[in-house]
């Protein structure tokens, strides 16, 4: 009769431990995912602030309004620049007219504001990321006059910009 409650007490033991080790893997799981969650979204804001670029598709399609990714990277940048001066560029792209892209600037200044940057601190502008601020039009035309020119028979002599 001894046995038999020995082996039960075993039992449950064994099995409460076994409970344990479960709830302490799933612990250690959900805290592996949130420090890899944490590690991308640390990766992520980094490549925002070295954009440091808000481009048309953070817009609503033909609105001036900041859409969902618009307001996640505005909010990410807008960190940054409370602490760090620096440039903001807006894209404009050709199918965004100037009035548009005009209530675009306005919208993202007074935000700016609001979370109490400094416009001073800041520049805004309508350049490439990391570029020196050649419009991505010209860009275009460079590099199809760079290929129609390299497309001709050579004369022997360098072309320099």
């Amino acid at each position: 009769m001894r046995t038999p409650g020995v082996v039960a007490i075993c039992l449950l033991c064994g099995l409460m431990s076994g409970c344990e080790e479960e709830a302490r893997t799933a612990a250690d799981r959900r805290f592996d995912s949130e420090v890899v969650r944490t590690v991308n979204n640390i990766g992520v804001e980094n490549a925002i602030i070295t954009q440091h670029t808000l481009y048309p598709y953070h817009f609503d399609v033909d609105g001036e309004r900041l859409n969902e990714l618009g307001q996640r990277d505005f909010a990410v940048l807008a960190r940054h620049f409370t602490e760090h001066p620096g440039l903001l560029n807006i894209r404009q792209d050709e199918r965004i007219s100037p009035e548009l892209y005009k209530a675009r600037v306005a919208l993202v200044t007074r935000r700016l504001r609001e979370a109490g940057i400094d416009p001073a601190r800041m520049s805004l502008s309508d350049a490439m990321p990391g570029g020196t601020g050649v419009r991505s039009e010209q860009v275009v035309m460079i590099l199809r006059k760079n290929a129609d020119l390299s497309a001709k028979p050579s004369s022997g002599r360098t072309i320099t910009q």
